[in-house]
């Protein structure tokens, strides 16, 4: 399966997540290329929106690939076989941390002016990206929804490494676990499921979510 575009990828995905009925249904966008997907999700479902603030906490020498995914709360997941493998110390871990709940902090602010979180207690709670290549943002993202008390969990993108599909699916904070394509290589783009995957910036998911407010 191909999308055009992420708002594509939205309109199919909500396809999906209304023939589930979930009650009280309540749309959480990882930023950055969650929020468009999102947003046509929560417009199809006819729900509020929001959006997570989250940064992934960048390997050293590898600034691209990550190990894990800090949420607004400080709220961490961590891939800890991967953190084994690449000998990384607690204290360089804690430094890692500390840099990037920085970054968390200044999207909360731009993204959402320090806001009040959403009350979500007994909420369907579907939490939505681009797409999951590790599964650690999502984690993080549900770790942090799970202390709000929803009625349940949804993680929900258009496409998911197989990988990260397995991984979250242990996981009892993820109550339904929603993916349209699952890709078994270890190792892919996800450029290669869009037509257009442009990259957005912090004034895109701005946009974004003024449009959907709008709304």
């Amino acid at each position: 399966m191909i999308f055009h575009n992420r708002t594509e990828a939205g309109e199919k995905l909500a396809r999906e997540l209304r023939s589930l009925g979930l009650f009280n249904p309540f749309v959480l966008a990882i930023p950055r290329g969650g929020v468009p997907v999102g947003s046509v999700v929560a417009k199809a479902l006819g729900c509020p929106f929001d959006v997570i603030p989250l940064v992934k906490v960048p390997i050293p020498w590898n600034p691209e690939a990550s190990y894990g995914a800090v949420a607004v709360d400080g709220t961490m997941a961590l891939n800890m076989p991967l953190i084994h493998r690449l000998e990384l110390s607690e204290r360089e871990i804690e430094m890692a941390a500390q840099k990037v709940m920085q970054e968390v902090e200044r999207r909360a602010q731009l993204y959402r002016n320090n806001k009040p979180f959403p009350f979500l207690e007994q909420k369907s709670v579907i939490i939505v990206d681009d797409g999951l290549g590790s599964g650690y943002s999502m984690l993080a993202a549900a770790d942090f929804v799970k202390k709000k008390n929803p009625r349940l969990i949804v993680a929900a993108t258009p496409v998911a490494s197989d990988t990260a599909y397995r991984m979250l699916a242990t996981k009892r904070q993820i109550d339904k676990l929603l993916t349209l394509v699952r890709d078994p290589e270890q190792v892919f783009s996800f450029s290669s499921y869009f037509k257009d995957f442009t990259p957005l910036t912090d004034d895109d998911v701005v946009r974004c979510l003024a449009s959907a407010a709008g709304a």
